[in-house]
């Protein structure tokens, strides 16, 4: 970047032009590290989208004589933090998730809806690696400790709370987007 103090001051301006060469310049950091937190692509160009309208809408409180990637990854972590926070109001644990979706397929009214939403439970966790899917597969089945599953798969205990901790948030991100396009084609 040729002067990024210069960029800035032009940018708190209105030029739209710095503000571009700012974009180009770090949104595939914010977009990286957006990612390795929510593990979906379209939540990370929503970050990325959120992170630079603040920047510009706020662009007059930036101090240009101080590095402007600690102001942008300040922003970042704060616009993570509440999608985190809201991801986590929003989703049930999985497990939690199975036998709501199975009581309310043998209680509903509407059980085409219900069945969808088991597909699209089971269809997530197909996606997962076989590993992980082996982990969670007997973690929900209520039989075995997680103990019992280190010892059946020759892994750490350690090594199984943390994959199934990971299963778990790929599971929720992919449920609730499966869960939010059925809402949508359910509208329809």
């Amino acid at each position: 970047m040729i002067n990024e103090e210069i960029i800035i001051r032009q940018m708190k301006e209105g030029n739209q032009l710095a503000f571009t060469l700012l974009f180009n310049e770090y949104s595939k950091q914010v977009y990286s590290l957006a990612f390795k937190y929510l593990y979906n692509r379209e939540l990370a160009e929503d970050v990325v989208q959120n992170v630079f309208f603040k920047i510009w809408e706020k662009k007059k409180d930036i101090d240009e004589s101080r590095p402007f990637n600690r102001y942008l990854f300040t922003i970042l972590k704060n616009d993570l933090l509440n999608v985190l926070r809201d991801k986590d109001k929003e989703i049930f644990r999985i497990s939690d998730n199975l036998n709501l979706l199975n009581t309310l397929a043998n209680e509903t009214e509407e059980p085409e809806l219900d069945e969808e939403q088991l597909r699209l439970v089971r269809r997530a966790i197909e996606q997962l690696s076989p590993q992980k899917r082996k982990i969670v597969e007997l973690k929900i089945s209520g039989k075995y400790s997680n103990q019992e599953i280190a010892d059946k798969l020759n892994l750490s205990i350690n090594t199984i709370k943390f994959q199934y901790s990971q299963a778990l948030k790929e599971l929720r991100m992919t449920i609730r987007l499966s869960s939010f396009m059925l809402l949508l084609l359910g509208g329809l």
